[in-house]
């Protein structure tokens, strides 16, 4: 059973390929064999597929695209067994989860504890990503679901189940007395606060950061909110946390929270983000199920504690003819 947690799958420059030699051992044919299959191809396609050199073999731009489909294609042959596993009683199969790494680390731990305690028979994948690298790699299959805040645009592609709703709090230095007076009255000074590199993008509440590059101390953007949160102790000012993270902090931290005043309220919504086609309701459920075990019962939504999750799929006109 494999259980991979990755920090950064974001795909940065040309695509690497590994050794011919290792592709072929993974496919369990010879060098030759796989550089000839590798040459038909081409040939019934006439098209060029990879740049090849003495050292390196990369995709060409259409190649690129022929690899991105043949994923798609391998993950919906996959499917095949997943409709037999969620229509049976068995529990079983792969599930590959994105999450977003201003979540993770308050849910994740516990998570893959108990997920694996209740469904020993699931092989779980989860993969940290920013947001954008999460909804890509859902809409290309390569994810079956991703733990996340909603898509900035609406996707008909995307369905989106509300898991949770937490606030947020300001976390404020020892020495922010005149920054604890404006947030008091409901003002954020920018000069002072220091910003999260993605997770304080909350374009539906009373902060926006995403929109005003004025606000917030641009010399470090960080990628995690325990970085922050040392920045502060160390340099003065405040930053901005989620309240699931109230539970790492220390007695002398917790002393540092001052609550937000603002309308709309500064919170986020974390949902579970699936393909509209996607087919296995009892996994959803049992993630479901999961979660509601990890998150205080007053941030989740209220419909999760008395119903299960039922997944409509309209069908195909073009099916019926």
């Amino acid at each position: 059973m494999n259980h991979d947690l990755t920090t950064d799958g974001i795909h940065r420059g040309p695509r690497q390929i590994p050794p011919l030699r290792t592709c072929a051992e993974a496919c369990g044919v010879t060098q030759p064999t796989l550089s000839a299959m590798i040459q038909k191809l081409e040939e019934e396609l006439d098209v060029k597929i990879f740049n090849r050199d003495r050292k390196n073999i990369s995709p060409t731009c259409l190649g690129e695209k022929i690899i991105r489909q043949a994923q798609i294609a391998l993950n919906e042959t996959q499917r095949i067994k997943e409709v037999v596993a969620d229509e049976t009683d068995r529990m079983n199969g792969s599930l590959r989860i994105g999450v977003l790494p201003t979540v993770a680390p308050y849910l994740v731990p516990d998570f893959i504890y108990h997920f694996r305690k209740a469904y020993p028979h699931v092989s779980l994948f989860i993969d940290e990503r920013e947001k954008k690298a999460l909804l890509q790699e859902l809409k290309y299959g390569n994810l079956d679901m991703a733990l996340s805040t909603s898509p900035e645009e609406p996707d008909a592609r995307i369905l989106e189940i509300p898991v949770y709703t937490e606030k947020f709090v300001a976390y404020l230095s020892e020495q922010c007395d005149q920054v604890k007076n404006c947030l008091a009255n409901g003002t954020l000074p920018p000069e002072q606060m220091w910003i999260l590199k993605e997770g304080h993008c909350m374009p539906h509440s009373g902060m926006n950061f995403c929109q005003n590059k004025d606000i917030g101390n641009h010399i470090y953007e960080a990628g995690s909110i325990e970085t922050l949160i040392k920045i502060v102790d160390r340099n003065g000012g405040y930053t901005i946390i989620p309240e699931l993270h109230l539970q790492s902090l220390t007695e002398k931290q917790r002393s540092h929270i001052l609550p937000l005043q603002f309308n709309p309220p500064a919170q986020r919504r974390i949902s579970i983000l699936i393909k509209e086609d996607f087919i296995r309701e009892r996994m959803v459920n049992a993630v479901l199920d999961t979660l509601k075990r990890l998150i205080p019962a007053n941030m989740l939504e209220k419909r999760l504690a008395t119903h299960a999750v039922k997944l409509r799929h309209t069908p195909n006109p073009s099916s019926s003819k």
